[in-house]
């Protein structure tokens, strides 16, 4: 088994490493720590699982997994993520990954999930299993996700931080960025996903939770 990591912290590629190698101690394991370093991984020899930071430097946002299978169109991608999972897994699901497994979960879940993704090819926690099964046949939370993917990485992080109730000068401090650059985030945001202030943001947010 061939597996191909890109993750930008060394701790978190090599303790993904390890866990690999005890379910899979055969597995051959490599390692980038940006997204055009795994893309050239992947262009030098077929490999069978991809295991993807969503904000790993120089990444595209959803528009990974397309360049991904560009590469190599039967590779089993594993998006590995700290993000909220009920509000980033279902776009990405959605874009064509094979599983989602959040950063939160601990060392026996992500054994379980890569197993999965080994014998068979998909893994969702269950808590997003409820979603998809909430979401079924909803064509206004279909709609909204599509809008929630065409977010950069940046404006995902810092729609996550206004969902949580921060004003524009704490996330600032937060991100290390200017006020005036966090409020065109805030606008690109409301702009794409049509909404006038931060309650209706969390509203619309709320609808892809299932809440």
């Amino acid at each position: 088994m061939n597996v191909i990591i890109i993750e930008d912290h060394p701790l978190v590629r090599f303790a993904l490493k390890h866990m690999i190698h005890e379910g899979f101690p055969k597995a051959v394991v490599q390692m980038a720590d940006t997204f055009p370093a795994g893309l050239n991984l992947l262009a030098t020899a077929k490999s069978d699982i991809l295991i993807l930071d969503i904000e790993v430097p120089g990444g595209e946002n959803i528009r990974m997994i397309d360049m991904i299978r560009k590469k190599q169109p039967n590779i089993v991608i594993l998006i590995h993520s700290g993000h909220d999972e009920e509000v980033y897994a279902l776009p990405y699901l959605q874009a064509g990954a094979d599983g989602y497994i959040s950063k939160t979960a601990s060392s026996e879940e992500f054994q379980i999930a890569f197993r999965a993704i080994a014998d068979q090819g998909k893994y969702v926690s269950y808590n997003i299993q409820q979603s998809l099964l909430r979401n079924i046949g909803s064509k206004s939370n279909k709609n909204l996700k599509n809008a929630v993917t065409t977010l950069s990485p940046r404006e995902m992080r810092v729609m996550e931080l206004l969902v949580e109730g921060k004003w524009t000068k704490e996330i600032s401090i937060i991100l290390n960025l200017k006020e005036n650059t966090i409020s065109t985030y805030k606008r690109r945001i409301f702009d794409k996903l049509k909404v006038a202030d931060q309650i209706e943001l969390a509203k619309k947010v709320s609808l892809i939770r299932g809440y």
